[in-house]
């Protein structure tokens, strides 16, 4: 019995043993099996980060026991990312129409998958980083609204590529909105210097990815377009600070390149704080070193547009298009220069050229804004209004509209002109009206205007006017205007039933904003034959800048005579005058295109009456001045002053508006 139960008992041990023998075997082949599956994931992972992520994707596929179908939505977002870092590469190397034929294909591939993938959660952060590869490929393609879109419908807390940043960053400054380029390019500087990379940027089949500096000088950019001059200065030295030192830069490194950018967005700096000769000059010694760098001459040339010496931007536009003929920049700097040196035909060439081949191009997109304002009929309206000045009116106000067409046969335009005023003075009131059509014609140095007119009520007259100007140069213009019905004559001479016809002629010097002269000459004769001379001369110096603020300078002198004694309106024998100005303007607020300047007028001086002496008088003026998209201005002031007329000191309100509208 006892040896029965021990041989029973050994059957059981044995089959125990035996039994014990095959799970360890299945959990052994269970570890081999997933440090396999972890091999496989790393290096497949791998693959696709390293820039073969079609084949990644079709090794996965292969492997559906491995890969979930969330692992093959990311590596189908990694093959698009791929697929838009080469398209963008490819429409920067190219200038064909056909240089976006990769993006689109890639943003054709982000639609199917984005609509093929389930819409659940844990799909959210791969449809994420979907929406943040679509953003990189709509703001290479020039379809900014719908980067900021894409962008947008990224939540704040949710994963972001420094690609997708950046190009959220530059569809943000091609659209104005500065403000909220500023914050996602400094969201992306922060991310590229993080210790942690974007796990999608090895690989050099990825393409050119964006680097720090990239992401700083659309910071700086963004800092200047709202007036944040400080801390673009602050950005500058940033740059500098990342950079390694200049003497141990061996000629092939790319910090040769950086350098070469820092510099020139340094020169840049001081123009825009309101040191342009000093930025130029930092700009002239930068193309002594880099000669044929189309960078820094389209740098140079943009200044030079800036301080309305157009002439001499063209040349250095011609200059780099002869060194380098594919340079967008240059030929869409050339075209801005066409349009305001009067060369319509050229500007329409270039146009043409460009099309829409160039669509996320800032450079090309300022000059097209410029061409489509120049294109547009244009109304501009001119509002004045007195109050006081008994001698001249108790009280005045006048408008004064036009309204131009689109260009006809590029330098031709049709105008509308309406005059409407109205005054109260002590012998009555009155009201003119003057309706006037014509055109003028534009070409290179010369514009010729010519208008006839009509005057409405009683004293209604047919007339016409007409203006002749000639650019000498960037610095020197000749003017000569006649009127055979003036609307300018004194508010009390309308009164009495005169009118009068009036002829001038003026020579300027202007060197930008920065100083300025002028002479010019008018007579008038009326009809109750007086015959009216006047004589001024005065310039304008400025004598302090600064990053937002500037003052300027103004003296004036002028001579006129009558030859009509004790009219019913102000026209003393002989009087003369001399004032000086003082203007301060401050760059209150800044958006992009959009701006807000404040500007304040003090004046005083001296005036002599023949028969009546000498006296002062002063005034003071405050304006504010508003730009908006599509070359919208609006500017509106009021000022109060004194003067003494007749021997009588008068104080006086004005106030008036100006309106200039393409549309």
């Amino acid at each position: 019995m006892l040896l029965l139960i021990s041989s029973m008992c050994a059957a059981v041990e044995t089959d125990s043993g035996d039994a014990r023998e095959p799970t360890d075997v299945a959990d052994s082949r269970n570890v081999a099996d997933t440090q396999s599956s972890d091999a496989l994931r790393k290096e497949v992972f791998g693959l696709a980060t390293g820039g073969g992520a079609l084949k990644a994707l079709e090794e996965a596929k292969a492997r559906p026991d491995v890969f979930t179908p969330v692992d093959i939505a990311q590596l189908e977002e990694l093959a698009v990312r791929q697929q838009v870092r080469g398209g963008r590469d490819k429409a920067r190397a190219m200038t064909s129409p056909d240089r976006f034929d990769a993006l689109d294909s890639a943003l054709q591939e982000a639609d199917r998958l984005d609509a093929n993938w389930p819409r659940t959660p844990d799909y959210a952060a791969v449809r994420y980083a979907l929406a943040g590869d679509r953003t990189v490929a709509f703001a290479g393609r020039g379809k900014m609204k719908d980067a900021v879109t894409s962008y947008e419908s990224i939540p704040s807390s949710a994963e972001i590529s420094v690609e997708a940043l950046g190009a959220a960053g530059d569809a943000y400054s091609y659209l104005n909105q500065p403000d909220k380029a500023e914050e996602a390019y400094r969201r992306a500087v922060r991310q590229a210097t993080a210790a942690a990379a974007d796990p999608a940027t090895r690989g050099y089949q990825y393409g050119t990815r964006t680097r720090p500096i990239d992401l700083r000088e659309g910071l700086f950019y963004a800092l200047c377009d709202q007036g944040k001059y400080v801390e673009a200065g602050k950005v500058l030295d940033e740059i500098s600070t990342s950079l390694p030192p200049a003497d141990q830069v061996r000629p092939e490194d790319v910090a040769n390149d950086d350098y070469q950018r820092l510099y020139r967005l340094r020169a840049q700096y001081l123009i825009y704080v309101g040191k342009p000769d000093a930025g130029l000059a930092e700009l002239k010694r930068l193309e002594q070193q880099i000669p044929f760098s189309a960078d820094v001459r389209n740098a140079e040339a943009d200044t030079l547009l800036g301080q309305s010496r157009v002439r001499a931007a063209r040349d250095v536009y011609t200059a780099t298009l002869n060194d380098h003929p594919d340079n967008v920049e240059a030929l869409s700097g050339l075209g801005r220069t066409s349009i305001d040196i009067g060369d319509y035909s050229n500007a329409r060439q270039i146009n043409d050229a460009l099309d829409n081949t160039f669509p996320e191009n800032g450079a090309v997109r300022n000059f097209q804004r410029d061409y489509q304002a120049f294109h547009a009929p244009v109304m501009s309206i001119d509002v004045n209004a007195e109050h006081g000045n008994s001698v001249l009116a108790d009280n005045s106000f006048s408008t004064d509209v036009f309204l131009y067409s689109p260009p006809i046969a590029d330098y031709w335009r049709a105008l509308v002109h309406t005059f409407y005023g109205y005054a109260s003075t002590d012998i009555g009131n009155v009201n003119r009206i003057r309706q006037g059509v014509g055109g003028d014609y534009r070409r290179g140095p010369l514009t010729v205007l010519g208008e006839l007119t009509r005057s409405f009520g009683p004293d209604g007259r047919t007339g016409g006017n007409g203006e002749v100007e000639y650019a000498f140069s960037d610095y020197f213009k000749a003017t000569a205007a006649v009127d055979s019905d003036d609307n300018a004559l004194p508010w009390k001479a309308y009164v009495e039933h005169i009118w009068g016809r009036t002829a001038r002629a003026g020579f300027s010097f202007a060197n930008g904003d920065r100083q300025s002269a002028n002479l010019s000459y008018s007579v008038g004769r009326y009809s109750d034959s007086n015959f009216h001379q006047e004589v001024t001369i005065g310039g304008t110096q400025r004598v302090f800048t600064a990053a937002n603020q500037l003052i300027n300078v103004s003296l004036t002198g002028d001579t006129s005579s009558n030859t009509v004694a004790n009219a019913a309106y102000f026209n003393p024998s002989r009087d003369y005058s001399i004032e000086a100005t003082a203007m301060h303007q401050w760059s209150i607020w800044r958006r992009g295109e959009r701006a807000l300047q404040q500007r304040i007028f003090l004046s005083g001086g001296a005036y002599n009456e023949r028969g009546f002496g000498t006296s002062a008088f002063w005034g003071a003026r405050i304006e504010h001045a508003w730009t908006f998209t599509h070359d919208i201005t609006f500017s509106y002031g009021i000022g109060v002053a004194s003067h003494v007329y007749d021997g009588s000191r008068e104080l006086s309100e004005t106030g008036y508006l100006v309106l200039n509208v393409p549309f």
